[in-house]
């Protein structure tokens, strides 16, 4: 079953269909919390776009790819999460902090 269909019911909206939107939305929430509420959205998207990264940077790696020696594993930065090429670095080169 497809969704084309469907969406083409609504149409596309343009200036007049969204000025309307906001005009009832003002209606109903009143001019100051729309900021509030604006607000709230834009923070609601935010973790849900870190908590994805977050369980994607989780997610187990398959035994082929994990390296099965110390020497070819890559060191990072604890502080700012940096490559660290040398292996006998003890400064980082990025943000300059011991490790």
């Amino acid at each position: 079953m497809s969704l084309l269909p469907a969406l083409a019911l609504f149409g596309t909206l343009g200036t007049p269909e969204l000025l309307i939107i906001l005009f009832i939305l003002v209606l109903i929430f009143g001019a100051s919390k729309l900021p509030q509420l604006g607000g709230a959205v834009g923070r609601t998207i935010r973790n849900f776009k870190s908590e994805m990264k977050d369980g994607l940077a989780e997610e187990p790696k398959d035994a082929k790819t994990t390296p099965s020696s110390a020497a070819e594993q890559a060191r990072f930065c604890p502080s700012c999460g940096a490559p660290v090429g040398d292996e006998g670095a003890k400064f980082c080169a990025k943000c300059g902090k011991s490790f």
